[in-house]
């Protein structure tokens, strides 16, 4: 597990500008990026980067966290996030 992982707000959200000009293109917003570097599935990329997306058991971890206001976030299910090394991320997007 990448040690960027927040869980229990350790940590601040960091973007960098690409990221928060992508999250905007891409109308996923910073708390699902959140959401996603707490209960998302990192695996390790090309390039020394984590890459972050909802699977099963993390989706229904996030939906189990938020009781009955998951159910108008179920559209963030694709999402991912790229995260680099030092903890920031570095774009964000929708899965195909």
């Amino acid at each position: 597990m990448h040690d960027r992982r927040i869980r229990g707000r350790e940590r601040a959200l960091r973007m960098t500008v690409h990221g928060a000009v992508r999250s905007k293109q891409r109308v996923i917003p910073p708390a699902v990026v959140e959401a996603l570097l707490d209960f998302g599935e990192d695996q390790r990329a090309p390039g020394g980067v984590f890459y972050y997306r909802f699977g099963k058991r993390g989706w229904r971890a996030f939906q189990a966290y938020l009781g009955p206001a998951a159910k108008h976030l179920d559209r963030y299910r694709s999402a991912y996030a790229v995260v680099a090394d030092d903890g920031s991320v570095i774009t964000v997007g929708w899965e195909h």
